[in-house]
């Protein structure tokens, strides 16, 4: 699942700021070894690549990153795709955890050591291990759900709902009380294909582990299916739910008027909070999973922030400790936990303050009431989903209708595979 969340304004002077303009210059009179990064970036990553660069220039000031950051969503597949046809890897590769199996199968991904890979957390180690071997290194969780206004529940006297009928209730309580529901924001097309995941993961995937390989086989199919129709109209019903403009604004805007109060509720991730910690402080914060009708809908978690390294590099020895060492240093890594509002995935590190979700997020890893959003991206692929999300779009704006959308998807069931490169 794709997602976005650092304010346009953060975003436009991390850019202007970072290294990832694909900086070559270099005023130090001898020369360095030069790494070459491709980085695919959720907006919440951006700036990331300066904290690692400061750390760099203290602890390997004869080493320079030369980074290349794409946005994960809509370009770091097809420039993945691009050089691993070429034969043309960089040394160093950002992606997420989902992305690791599909890459490492081509034979170009280089083995993690063992080193580093006894640092990843067991929750984390399954979504980049293949055939026995470790090819990624997560850094961090987002975790994903409805993340709440407490004080607009407590006001109303509402408490978290299990079921979709309680949800409805709660729905309708917040209209009759002349409070939006929920902030929703449809002009990007990731953000609806995030939403739909999140539904089909306690909707579809809890029942059946394997339907997106089903899907594939014939076995399974979009058209004709209740649940996943249920699915497609849980984003009407948000839809219906939100401001009158929420097909129109993007991701700032509804972050922004959440965080002022203008919605109880926000089906997002963790990485929305990145914006509500700068703002909104009189209000408290909750998550809770997007309800399913048998009341077992559990928080779903995702495996962020991965490093990768290419097969043919000609500095692994050099990648493998820098690597290990940047995983150990807990300043560096808390600082970038603190700034993309995550979770740590590697041992021995915390985040040096907690969220202000964390509360709910620990209730929820207490009860093991998780579940990793690998298993559904692995079977039906980022492209396909944000192509499917894309046609949902047309729906929801009433320029198609459901049952095609729906055909649209089993019409390209190949297509919901990741490539063989």
């Amino acid at each position: 699942m794709r997602r976005l969340t650092l304010t346009a304004v953060v975003l436009a002077l991390a850019l202007a700021l970072s290294g990832c303009s694909g900086r070559t210059e270099r005023t130090e009179e001898r020369e360095k070894t030069v790494l070459t990064v491709l980085a695919g970036q959720s907006t919440s990553d951006a700036g990331i690549e300066d904290m690692i660069d400061e750390w760099m220039e203290k602890e390997y000031p004869d080493v320079e990153l030369e980074w290349e950051c794409v946005d994960w969503g809509n370009r770091f597949d097809s420039q993945m795709r691009g050089r691993l046809a070429a034969g043309d890897m960089p040394d160093i590769i950002i992606g997420k955890a989902q992305d690791v199996k599909s890459y490492a199968r081509t034979g170009q991904l280089g083995v993690i050591s063992e080193k580093s890979s006894s640092k990843i957390m067991e929750s984390a180690q399954e979504a980049v291990t293949l055939d026995g071997k470790v090819y990624g290194i997560p850094c961090n969780f987002w975790y994903q759900g409805v993340i709440y206004n407490k004080n607009i529940f407590k006001q109303l006297g509402l408490t978290p709902p299990a079921t979709t009928g309680e949800l409805d209730l709660i729905i309708e309580k917040l209209e009759q009380a002349g409070i939006v529901p929920f902030a929703a924001h449809f002009q990007e097309s990731w953000n609806v294909a995030n939403m739909t995941m999140q539904y089909m993961m306690n909707d579809i995937f809890k029942e059946k582990p394997l339907w997106g390989d089903r899907f594939r086989a014939g076995k399974e199919s979009f058209s004709g299916n209740e649940c996943v129709t249920a699915c497609m109209k849980n984003n009407e019903k948000i839809l219906n739910a939100s401001w009158p403009d929420a097909l129109q604004i993007d991701q700032f805007e509804s972050d922004s008027r959440f965080t002022q109060g203008e919605a109880a509720m926000y089906l997002t991730g963790s990485w929305s909070m990145q914006f509500a910690n700068q703002y909104g402080e009189e209000i408290q914060f909750g998550i809770f999973p997007f309800p399913n009708e048998k009341g077992d809908a559990d928080l779903i978690r995702e495996t962020n922030m991965t490093f990768m390294k290419s097969a043919g590099t000609e500095y692994e020895e050099l990648i493998d400790e820098l690597l290990y060492r940047l995983l150990n240093d807990e300043r560096l890594m808390q600082e970038i936990l603190e700034f993309t509002q995550s979770d740590s995935a590697v041992k021995g590190i915390a985040p040096a303050t907690d969220s202000r979700i964390q509360k709910d997020i620990e209730e929820y890893v207490k009860a093991e009431r998780l579940v990793d959003v690998a298993q559904g991206n692995s079977q039906l692929v980022w492209n396909f989903q944000n192509d499917a999300a894309r046609e949902q779009l047309s729906w929801l704006k009433k320029e198609k209708s459901l049952e095609e959308v729906l055909a649209y998807m089993d019409g390209n069931r190949e297509s919901s595979a990741n490539e063989e490169y």
